[in-house]
């Protein structure tokens, strides 16, 4: 039984509940690392999904290339929607024949001004499609089904010299 002397006083160390052990409260907190560890990770192998909770979720974009979105343009498709993630002035200047601009942002919520039962055919002006990925990605986790993201983006439409619109031409055509 501990005395009133050996009782520790505020201001002082602990040492009474840890036995007089130096480096006892160490190992305990060593002893615990792999159990608040294993449950981060466990926090982490799944997320929610349009409200349903899916384990191991891990987003792989699903691709369309160039040469086949010009083939649904030339046809008319009406299945797909093209998806400009520009800031509107740009795709005001110039974006991919009946692309619809819907700006790029970290934290899209719904509702979405998109069809969820045609297929949304994303692009952006970057490099590895950062834009057009993560659009993809924040699209899927609110259920939506059909996204691809175009390979190589707008430059690589660019490159293949197929036909780009400015909103004004957009209009003169519909006249």
């Amino acid at each position: 039984m501990l005395k009133s002397h050996d009782r520790p006083r505020w201001g002082q160390p602990f040492r009474a509940a840890a036995g007089l052990v130096p480096g006892v409260p160490l190992l305990c907190l060593a002893l615990l690392m792999p159990v608040l560890s294993s449950a981060q990770e466990q926090q982490k192998k799944g997320t929610f999904i349009d409200g349903e909770y899916v384990e191991d979720y891990v987003y792989v974009p699903d691709f369309m290339t160039p040469e086949e979105l010009k083939k649904h343009i030339d046809e008319h498709s009406t299945n797909i929607v093209i998806v400009d993630t520009a800031a509107a002035p740009i795709w005001e200047e110039e974006h991919i024949p009946g692309a619809v601009n819907f700006p790029y942002s970290k934290n899209i919520t719904a509702p979405v001004p998109l069809p969820r039962e045609k297929t949304l055919v994303i692009y952006c002006a970057c490099k590895d499609h950062e834009d057009s990925t993560d659009v993809a990605r924040q699209l899927s986790l609110l259920g939506y089904r059909n996204v691809k993201v175009l390979k190589g983006g707008w430059f690589k439409w660019l490159d293949l010299k197929y036909k780009t619109m400015s909103k004004d031409d957009e209009k003169a055509a519909k006249r």
